[in-house]
């Protein structure tokens, strides 16, 4: 058995290839293409290879790219991507490059231990999240210039009225009436015409997400979640996105450990610290849980009471965040069971 160690860049990635007895028998840099990985998993035809290489933003294309280039030259290929965070030994390495890197990862992978791995979404996951991030991505855009079409009138010391949305046909219209120096009106004018452009492709988009949830796949389950209060389409889509295969989390507590919902623990002899929560995960999926949470909290008896709960001794924004992490378990075992959202007994009178 072949075992290879791959430390992935951009445009190539740095092998480092074992045989059974950890003597080399290949090492160097090769650039990222079909046509450079075949030629040297070439070099291993008829044995069987074990690849490992750690999670990047590109993991995924280059994990697809040597399988099929490994299939076109015959070779017998496992891959997998390990998790950079949770491999300490390279994550934490006082001497860092990219022979080592490889190297290290060509033992760990011919010592068939078990390694820390990355779940990869299949294509129609895959094509979702991108979906669903790339309208976040609008969305935090169009913010940052709602933002400087405020910042433009608080530099002229222009107030808005109490209560007033800018970005309303009433808040358009106090715009045009306002009296501005010529540079204000021309960059107000700019910032509100690719307001109105960022609108139409965040609309776009939004029908683009609606079409993929009334796939097969996405229909269902979509339909379940949005029976949570605080739960739409793009929080319901969102969950099922970044989850992906459900079936991989044993319980409550380690779908809320996967979104990085759950506190940082601390233990020494019989002292428990909580920290805050690690934050480890999908940002995406964290960032909808708490919008949706606020949504949610006055809306549902015993999301209610947990908010209640917990501000009182901790505050509002950690309150919230609890609240998130209910839900997220809530929306888990909803998907598991095939069931719809419902009250708990007590709490529905």
């Amino acid at each position: 058995m072949i075992s290879i160690g791959m430390d992935v860049h951009v445009r190539n990635s740095f092998l480092h290839a074992v045989d059974a007895n950890g003597a080399t028998c290949w090492r160097g840099r090769c650039p990222n293409r079909f046509r450079d990985l075949a030629e040297v998993l070439g070099e291993f035809e008829g044995e069987h290879v074990r690849l490992s290489l750690e999670s990047t933003t590109n993991s995924r294309a280059i994990h697809r790219l040597v399988h099929q280039a490994a299939a076109h030259m015959g070779v017998d290929l496992e891959a997998q991507v390990l998790n950079a965070r949770k491999l300490r030994i390279i994550a934490q390495s006082v001497t860092k490059n990219d022979r080592l890197d490889a190297a290290v990862l060509a033992d760990l992978t011919r010592a068939d231990l078990r390694l820390p791995t990355c779940y990869l979404p299949d294509d129609e996951e895959f094509t979702l999240r991108e979906h669903l991030r790339a309208r976040d991505d609008l969305v935090t855009l169009r913010t940052r210039i709602k933002n400087r079409i405020h910042a433009v009138l608080h530099r002229r010391g222009l107030l808005v009225p109490s209560g007033m949305d800018l970005f309303t046909a009433h808040g358009h219209a106090f715009l045009a009436e306002l009296e501005l120096d010529d540079a204000g009106r021309d960059i107000l004018n700019r910032y509100l015409a690719t307001m109105e452009r960022f609108d139409a492709v965040i609309a776009e988009s939004t029908a683009a997400l609606r079409a993929l949830a009334r796939r097969p796949r996405w229909c269902k389950p979509m339909a379940l979640l949005t029976t949570m209060p605080g739960i739409g389409l793009i929080t319901a889509l969102t969950i099922l996105a970044e989850l992906g295969d459900r079936t991989r989390f044993r319980g409550r507590s380690a779908v809320a450990n996967y979104a990085g919902l759950v506190p940082v623990v601390r233990s020494s002899n019989r002292t428990h610290h909580y920290g805050h929560i690690t934050k480890r995960g999908s940002k995406h999926l964290r960032k909808v849980l708490v919008e949706a949470a606020w949504m949610a909290q006055s809306r549902v008896p015993q999301y209610q009471a947990l908010f209640e709960r917990v501000a009182k001794g901790r505050g509002k924004k950690i309150a919230i965040v609890a609240v998130a992490r209910r839900m997220l378990e809530d929306a888990w075992v909803m998907l598991k069971k095939d069931e719809a959202f419902r009250m708990t007994p007590s709490d529905a009178g």
